[in-house]
């Protein structure tokens, strides 16, 4: 099972990277799992969000946020819409799905027209 990611939003902000001091470097981003198969894509309802810095290259987490950080981060979490639980069957379901209903359709007639013609 392949995993990817739906970025529902992506936002620099113009907050201090709390590790280097630089601004306009924390990029904000909200993503939405999806789970690919060969059989179905399956939308996840959870959202991860992630706060990054371009210039130190770090992953700032929650425990060193500022207000203002935790402010902004409020707002962008508002703007966001996430799209639906979901899941979406591939071609590859379907065909399987008609190969298997026609291998039970022929079975059961190969069998029922056997029976009948037992007891002639």
């Amino acid at each position: 099972m392949k995993t990817e990611y739906i970025v529902l939003k992506e936002t620099i902000l113009n907050n201090n990277c709390p590790e280097c001091y630089s601004t306009e470097s924390l990029t904000l981003s909200f993503k939405q799992k999806k789970l690919l198969n060969n059989f179905f894509v399956k939308t996840k309802g959870e959202v991860i969000e992630s706060m990054n810095c371009k210039k130190c290259e770090t992953i700032i987490f929650p425990g060193r946020w500022t207000d203002d950080i935790e402010r902004v981060y409020d707002y962008h979490k508002k703007t966001i819409s996430a799209t639906p639980t979901s899941i979406k069957f591939t071609g590859l379901f379907y065909v399987m799905l008609l190969l298997s209903l026609l291998i039970l359709a022929t079975l059961y007639t190969y069998l029922f027209h056997q029976e009948v013609f037992m007891q002639l």
